[in-house]
């Protein structure tokens, strides 16, 4: 009697996911959970909420109510021009409010500051996957490329940048000028204005995106030349999608720079008031500035920890040292240029006298990992399994410094603590916020009750007539004032502070921070 299978057509059997495929998703899932559980290990800065302050203000109602102050909510709104009505378009002076619409899923999904580097995550594996089908290279090459120094990995992670998003704009608009020179005439001009946008996103993320958009008119060159054979015929025949490019990258770009701020200044300006031009003899210091990320790798998060020193912090640099060599050698199309493009990045970097941090130094080193990458793809297994063993060495040398680690006083872990516990309490809920120091008040604006309130006056403790504002805004609804500060205890309670808010009510300690509670004095001449 024939079996029940071979009577019962059951369809063709059908295969489970790969090796591959399941090693991917581990390491996936592996890296979602390591960003999930980083600030144990790094606490935050507060500038890796600075990119989403626009998000914050417009999640928290009463954020309208409060009186407009330097970077407070609404100091960086712009007019575009022919308007009259000031838009939430920047959350910085030269930070655009663009990053709020990818991060709201995650503002909304984990509703704690651990939502961007979740999100500094998801944006490295869009990154390796746009970069491999960039440069037709083995996701697993990108990764290896990727992790060479650290710092890059970090950077996505600890995004101060913001970084990750600007990365996988500039990627995929690349992939799109690809696709403008090999589609048909009909949709070569669609594919080239999608790519203008894409740049165009990037340049209002941030201005210092403008640094990649040599790379992006070499790329588009190069790209067209490599396909019709010869310049002339390569302009001829993209005149038009070249042409709907630069129409759709040079109008919004030209509103947005145009856009005047409150002072009537527009935004163009800030490459002069906001330091994002290095004088003639600043250059050379800027540089010097950048290089050590080369040849320490401990520093891949300066802002947030430091480690000890290591004599194997060089191993970086000479491991991608030797990949270029070899894949120069080889001759893998693109590994030059890609170096160059990262030597051309970096120089332009040295240009702003802000360039001194992982997230300015990351805009160099992005085309450097892409030349690793291409390097490693064609240097053959051998070689890529002993780079990666190199790799796991440096990795495994940082974590056996990182009980060493220490942590600025503007990122301590014990400022996260003490958020977290303001937020826990509601102690947010019936109070004004004064944030004192530096290192809270965008983490603060973005999480806790909707009902938040606060004020970031560094210098209020010492000035009586910014405390008197923040009584009278208190006292106006009915709240308390709660203080934030990592200072001594004089330079809290001080007598101006004595004079106008009170003694205190509660007060709270988290190593050096201080939260301390006041129930206002009634002044006899409140303000109007």
């Amino acid at each position: 009697m024939r079996s029940f299978a071979s009577r019962v057509n059951l369809g063709p059997t059908v295969a489970g996911p790969s090796r591959r495929t399941l090693a991917w998703l581990a390491g996936a899932v592996a890296l979602l959970l390591a960003a999930r559980l980083s600030p144990r290990a790094v606490p935050f800065n507060m500038d890796e909420l600075v990119h989403y302050h626009a998000l914050g203000c417009a999640t928290a109602p009463l954020a309208r109510e409060l009186p407009l102050i330097r970077d407070g909510c609404g100091y960086h709104d712009l007019r575009l021009p022919f308007t009259d009505t000031f838009l939430p378009l920047r959350s910085y002076v030269y930070i655009g409010s663009f990053p709020s619409l990818p991060f709201y899923p995650f503002f909304r999904l984990l509703d704690a500051p651990v939502a961007a580097r979740v999100q500094g995550a998801v944006f490295f594996l869009l990154f390796v996957l746009l970069a491999g089908r960039l440069l037709g290279a083995r996701a697993s090459s990108v990764v290896l490329a990727a992790v060479v120094f650290p710092v890059f990995l970090a950077t996505f992670l600890v995004d101060e940048g913001p970084v990750g998003l600007s990365a996988v704009l500039f990627l995929a608009a690349l992939l799109a000028v690809r696709r403008a020179l090999g589609t048909a005439a009909g949709l070569s001009a669609a594919w080239a204005a999608v790519a203008a946008l894409l740049l165009f996103l990037g340049l209002w993320t941030k201005l210092l995106f403008a640094w990649w958009l040599p790379v992006a008119a070499g790329f588009a060159l190069a790209e067209a030349r490599r396909r019709a054979g010869s310049w002339p015929v390569a302009l001829r025949g993209h005149r038009a999608a070249a042409l709907a490019g630069i129409a759709t990258l040079a109008l919004p770009t030209a509103l947005l720079l145009a856009s005047t701020d409150r002072e009537g200044r527009p935004y163009l300006a800030v490459l002069r008031f906001g330091g994002m031009e290095a004088e003639a003899g600043e250059v050379q210091a800027v540089a010097g500035r950048l290089v050590p990320y080369l040849v320490d790798a401990s520093r891949l998060a300066p802002r947030n920890v430091t480690l000890p020193a290591s004599a194997l912090d060089p191993l970086p640099l000479a491991l991608a040292a030797a990949i270029l060599a070899l894949g120069l050698r080889r001759s893998r199309a693109g590994t030059a240029a890609w170096a160059a493009a990262a030597a051309l990045t970096f120089t332009l970097a040295s240009l702003s006298r802000h360039s001194q941090w992982p997230h300015h130094f990351a805009f160099p080193l992005l085309p450097l990992v892409l030349a690793l990458a291409l390097a490693l793809d064609a240097a053959g297994r051998r070689v890529r399994v002993a780079a990666a063993l190199l790799v796991v060495l440096f990795w495994a040398s940082l974590a056996v410094r990182w009980p060493a680690a220490t942590f600025p006083g503007e990122s301590s872990p014990a400022k996260d603590e003490l958020l977290a516990f303001v937020r826990a309490r509601g102690l947010d809920r019936g109070s004004v916020q004064l944030h004192a120091s530096w290192g809270t008040s965008y983490i603060a604006q973005l999480f806790g009750d909707r009902e938040r309130m606060l004020l970031y006056i560094r210098t209020a403790t010492a000035d009586r007539e910014q405390l008197e504002l923040v009584r009278d805004v208190a006292r106006a609804h009915g709240r308390k004032v709660l203080l934030f500060s990592s200072r001594r205890w004089d330079r809290v309670q001080t007598p101006e502070v004595d004079a106008v808010l009170g003694r205190p009510q509660s007060t709270w300690r988290y190593g050096e921070w201080w939260a301390v509670e006041y129930e206002p004095v009634r002044s006899a001449s409140p303000r109007p």
